[in-house]
């Protein structure tokens, strides 16, 4: 899995993507996957820009099964967009089976004895990522075998996770439990077996999917765990003023190095006035969804790899030294700052013209599919 990238690593990356080999091996833990998830959620690239370099070098139809998983995210978006906080609640299906909200031990202790689930949490752990699949078997086996309420499992995988986005990990989870579509995400030994390199017989996972619903939670299942997921925030240099300044605000969401540059159409320097770049780590956000050291630091680095002159304000943006005074003040559009000073732009969509809450991804695929992937001069 990338760590930390320059601009134009993560362009080339894109560029070496064979849409064909992961539409075929993308269920597999070692399938040809694109990895590109930290920098999608951190907005140093967006959904229309891959696509555009996506048809640049293929066929459209070619691209279908990526576009198409692709188009998941901005459906998660736009679900938190429409329903805001009810996304870390359960969404339109309460369970009353639930057994506990803490963590799961063997889960989270990677005891599992599911090779494939126990190497996936070390590999989390080791660095900051987990292939969609595993993350799919984790929620199952914690929610719809050991009954654990996915709110806490779920903030547990967003504090490790590189690509820690809130709705595509919330919202993913209450796909698996069933909170937010009428039906449960299952799996088996036998799924797991031929999704990845593991061939393990006679487990207490070798049954029939929907027969895990039903079954007795295993005896080291049941073994739990509060969820402490401390949050630490790194010394920073102390933000001078930006009296006077043109000042363009970055959420851990919004990391574009491209956005508003000179040149673009926008407005960056045409005052004459300084600029000031800024990445606000809030902690009235952070600590409530907390993110581990390993993570925080992950998101600055990547911020100033893209964007060298990015000053980090750990605080409340209405707090940053003059900012009232500001000359102008920007930020991308995104849920965690709309009480935020200043012009917000819009985001940038596949499928800009679908709006509105759709209640499952099958609906919403159903207006946005051919938005998505109509090539953008057709």
């Amino acid at each position: 899995m990338s760590g930390v990238q320059s601009y134009a690593e993560i362009i080339e990356q894109i560029d070496l993507i064979d849409p064909l080999a992961y539409a075929k091996t993308r269920n597999h833990l070692g399938g040809a996957v694109t990895h590109l998830s930290p920098y999608l959620s951190r907005g140093v690239i967006t959904l229309p820009q891959v696509k555009a370099r996506l048809l640049a070098r293929h066929r459209p139809a070619d691209c279908a099964k990526l576009l198409q998983e692709l188009a998941w995210r901005e459906y998660f978006q736009n679900v938190w967009w429409e329903k805001g906080n009810a996304i870390f609640s359960d969404l339109r299906f309460p369970r009353d089976d639930w057994e506990h909200e803490d963590l799961v031990s063997a889960l989270v202790g990677a005891e599992t004895g599911i090779a494939a689930l126990d190497d996936a949490v070390k590999k989390l752990y080791d660095t900051g990522y987990m292939h969609n699949h595993a993350r799919m078997w984790v929620a199952s086996v914690a929610c719809n075998v050991a009954r654990a309420h996915w709110y806490g499992m779920g903030m547990w995988l967003y504090y490790h996770l590189l690509d820690s986005d809130p709705a595509s990990n919330f919202l993913s989870w209450q796909w698996v439990a069933g909170t937010s579509v009428h039906k449960r995400y299952t799996t088996s030994q036998s799924l797991i077996n031929a999704c990845s390199d593991t061939k393990q017989p006679h487990t207490w996972l070798s049954l029939e999917r929907e027969a895990t619903l039903t079954m007795p939670i295993p005896e080291h299942l049941l073994q739990s765990e509060p969820v402490i997921l401390p949050m630490e925030y790194p010394e920073q240099p102390e933000v001078m003023s930006v009296f006077g300044a043109e000042v363009y605000l970055y959420t851990p969401w919004t990391l574009d190095p491209g956005w508003r540059r000179a040149g673009d159409g926008s407005t960056d320097g045409d005052r004459g006035s300084h600029t000031r770049r800024l990445l606000i780590i809030d902690p009235a956000w952070f600590d409530r969804f907390p993110v581990s050291p390993f993570v925080l630091d992950f998101i600055i680095r990547q911020g100033q790899t893209v964007m060298p002159e990015l000053e980090v304000f750990v605080g409340d943006v209405y707090d940053m030294p003059g900012i009232t005074e500001a000359v102008a003040v920007y930020t991308k559009a995104h849920p965690t700052n709309q009480s935020w000073p200043g012009q917000h732009d819009p985001r940038e969509l596949l499928a800009p013209a679908v709006t509105g809450y759709f209640p499952s991804f099958f609906k919403y695929w159903q207006k946005a599919e051919r938005s998505v992937l109509r090539p953008e001069h057709s």
